[in-house]
């Protein structure tokens, strides 16, 4: 996850005289990485303040406006497109000169221009014209009170550097500008000057305390570890310091007024998600943390209203939830211009049940994002007291409750023993128990002994710092990894033992891909309504504890689904398609690990006699790897399976177990993944076929005599199986060398009826077949199949 940081910000809590590329250089090879750098230095040149006037029509653009701006020196006219430009706001002018970012993200001179007959002098600016982030949906609006004719830089704070910043999932103590200044003190090792708030926290005398009650409960603590909440009173709605709005802008959040802008300015600050609520709309005025009830919504701040269920962790007040726990606040408490007093939240949540939310609703957020990393319940102490520090200054508040808190488990440190020994080992090198030491101390942990060490780790770094090997990363990124030695391996490389099943995946593959076939790679989990389409009980399958989202709730029982989700998603590019899978599937086994079977699937479309085809592949791939005496059971019937199509499919046998099934799918299954065309699919136990086969090359001489082929097409009743027909016929005559299926056909001139498409080949080891003694044969056979299924030559 990439975050946005401002560098002149991380000054304030890391002493250092670095350029910023310098940082971003050093600071990438010991810790996270720097990606990008936003240099917004001389993007304020010639920028000012100024007050719009007057706003007219363009007399020559439907879309544009002409604007009369008063500088404070003297009033021009400026054409603007902005949807959100009125008469009174005081906004920033670039001047003939200056320079700003256009949407190409390169910056450019301002120059006096000719727009549509229009002399324009300058341009107003939004956000991402200013290099304050990516908002370009209207003019930046910058406070009533601010003066007129200052430069941009002297209002808001002096150029910056913005950096983008990877940060691993792993490391939620890093997502903010108190852990990456931690981390550069450990790199660069500085002052850090970092200390903690110490507002004043005393119930305002001025205050009656019965007025301001409130009530705060936690139904499942496991969810809701720890939640503090203050009640603020006298504070006054307004825009925020510019300079904190100049840092939200830079890191992607827009300013929306003092209160929620202080709650995003401890998120970026301290790493630890807050929420505000309007104290007089609070239902009861009380605040219960619970599972929401099935049927209740919500009308969240973004607008759109959610479905709650069981499984979703809420802040309600007396009835009616007010906020989606770890995700988003709702309008039924939000603050507003006339609010006067405030609940501060400051809250841990569990990780799983804040992402299970998040994607059940399809709502993500800065909060959500944070929470489903896994915090620690210790971050919300400091940062509600930032929180609270920065409403009496900003919001002129005053403390009207204790702080409610929640918590009541002890802070009780992870302690791992670690010997300098096993750090040499896994480094190479041999380190200064010292500087071992003191990397580890800057870094936050504690750490005593000399020839062991036991190291103490801190709060921020209880869930990614488990093990030993976890000290000894620490140990060697602060080190420096491209300071090890290289040194290359020595001795005899060891001989692995040969992986049959590997060797036989790469044979099967190959084999495949030499047809014309291509290899796909589907998620080994499926949804709900994947199974219904495919006629699988869902409680048949194997359920995903936490899965990521709904599409991928089970583990799929099934690779059918994977290779029709692929035709459905390319049936528009090629006319013909032909994939194959070899892959798991999975079986649940009572009061046990779930069975992972290997299966090969291949599915074609787009060709005509799919079913022949698809035969002929199978066929092909049993006589590559001499698999012999394999038997196709039909499984022809008037009425559909659920999944193949009437009459269209075949079990494939061999030494009376069933290895798998070929055949045309079902047309309703087709539609339900929105496919066009037939699709014929083979489906196979990959591990039977890879024990059953070989590679033994074995010779069989040419037939001494030719064969003679005969095509019949046999019209028989609609319960008439294939099996039977074939058995029939190939006992019938020793001269009966093999017989094929080629294809069903039933319309309506067949009454009802079905045409068995087939082939005899006959074959005589000893001479020459003559063509009357096939007739005379047939004839026979005839007589023979039209008694026992009263079968006719169509």
């Amino acid at each position: 996850m990439n975050i946005s940081i401002s560098y002149n910000w991380l000054k304030e809590y890391i002493k250092t005289n670095k350029s910023a590329y310098d940082f971003a250089k050093t600071f990438s090879l010991h810790s996270m990485t720097i990606d990008r750098i936003h240099e917004n230095k001389n993007a304020w040149k010639n920028v000012i303040t100024v007050k719009i006037i007057s706003i007219e029509k363009h007399p020559n653009a439907d879309k544009l406006r002409l604007a009369t701006i008063d500088t404070g020196k003297e009033k021009v006219k400026v054409v603007c497109g902005a949807p959100n430009i009125e008469a009174g706001q005081i906004v920033p002018l670039v001047k003939e000169g200056g320079e700003v970012v256009g949407a190409d993200g390169k910056s450019f001179i301002v120059k006096k221009a000719n727009i549509r007959g229009v002399e324009s002098s300058g341009m107003i600016c939004s956000c991402r014209e200013l290099g304050l982030g990516d908002d370009h949906t209207g003019i930046y609006i910058l406070p009533e009170n601010t003066k007129i004719g200052e430069l941009l830089e002297k209002v808001l704070s002096p150029g910056d550097s913005v950096f983008e910043i990877e940060v691993t999932s792993n490391r939620p103590d890093a997502m903010s500008i108190i852990g990456l200044a931690r981390e550069a003190f450990a790199v660069f090792k500085t002052g850090f000057s970092y200390k903690e708030s110490k507002p004043d926290i005393k119930i305002s005398k001025s205050v009656d305390v019965k007025k301001y009650q409130l009530s705060v409960k936690v139904v499942d603590k496991a969810l809701c570890p720890r939640y503090q909440a203050i009640v603020m009173t006298g504070v006054t709605i307004g825009p925020s310091p510019l300079w904190m709005q100049s840092r939200l802008m830079q890191s992607g959040i827009r300013p929306i007024n003092n209160l929620v802008d202080i709650t995003n300015y401890v998120l970026l600050e301290y790493g630890q998600p807050m929420h505000v609520f309007d104290y007089d709309k609070l239902e009861g005025k009380e605040i219960i943390v619970r599972h929401a009830k099935e049927g209740e919504k919500i009308l969240a701040l973004d607008g759109n209203t959610y479905p709650l269920g069981n499984d979703n962790l809420v802040i309600a007040g007396a009835k009616l939830p007010v906020a989606v726990a770890g995700v988003m606040g709702g309008v039924l408490s939000a603050v507003s211009n006339t609010t006067t007093t405030i609940v501060f939240e400051s809250a841990n949540f569990n990780p799983v049940t804040v992402r299970k939310t998040s994607r059940k609703l399809h709502l993500m957020s800065e909060s959500s994002n944070l929470f489903e990393k896994g915090l620690s319940p210790q971050g919300t102490a400091p940062a509600l007291l930032r929180a609270i520090e920065l409403a009496q200054k900003f919001a002129g508040g005053v403390v009207a409750s204790k702080i409610f808190d929640t918590y009541d488990k002890k802070n009780v440190l992870r302690k791992i023993k670690i010997h300098p020994k096993a750090i040499e080992n896994y480094l190479g090198i041999a380190l200064k128990v010292n500087a071992i030491k003191k990397d580890l101390q800057l870094l936050g942990f504690s750490v005593s002994g000399n020839s062991a060490l036991t190291v103490a780790v801190p709060w921020w770094r209880q869930n990614d710092i488990v093990i030993s090997e976890d000290i000894i990363e620490e140990v060697a990124r602060i080190y420096g990894y491209h300071k090890l030695p290289i040194v290359l391996p020595s001795g005899e490389i060891p001989l692995r033992a040969d992986d049959k099943n590997n060797y036989w995946i790469n044979e099967y593959k190959d084999a495949l891909l030499s047809i014309g076939f291509t290899e796909i790679y589907s998620y080994s989990m499926v949804s709900k309504k994947i199974l219904e389409r495919l006629f699988i009980p869902s409680d048949s399958c194997l359920k995903v504890a936490n899965p990521l989202n709904e599409d991928m709730e089970y583990m799929r029982p099934t690779l059918l689904s994977g290779v029709l989700d692929a035709i459905a998603l390319n049936q528009e590019n090629f006319e013909t398609i032909k994939i194959f899978e070899i892959s798991r599937v999975y079986k649940p086994r009572e009061n046990d690990l779930p069975d992972e079977l290997p299966r090969l699937i291949g599915a074609l479309s787009g060709q005509e006699d799919l079913f022949a085809r698809v035969k002929g592949v199978i066929d092909y791939l049993f006589k590559k790897y001499n698999i012999s005496g394999v038997k196709y059971l039909s499984q022809q019937s008037v009425e559909e399976s659920p999944v193949w199509g009437r009459g269209l499919f075949q079990d494939i046998i061999h030494n009376n177990k069933t290895i798998g099934r070929f055949g045309i799918i079902n047309k309703k299954v087709l539609n339900s993944f929105g496919i066009k065309k037939d699709v014929a699919v083979f489906d196979m136990d990959f591990s039977y076929i890879i024990k059953a086969g070989s590679m033994a090359k074995t010779y069989t001489p040419p037939p001494a005599f030719p064969q003679i082929i005969r095509d019949l097409a046999l019209v028989v009743g609609p319960n008439v199986v294939w099996k039977d027909i074939e058995e029939s016929i190939s006992r019938f005559h020793p001269l009966v060398n093999e017989v094929q299926y080629l294809s069903t056909y039933a319309g309506k001139e067949l009454d009802g009826k079905k045409s068995l498409a087939l082939r005899i080949i006959f074959q005589s080891e000893e001479r020459t077949l003559k063509s009357s003694e096939t007739d005379d044969i047939i004839s026979e056979l005839m007589v023979k199949l039209e008694e026992r299924f009263g079968a006719r030559l169509r």
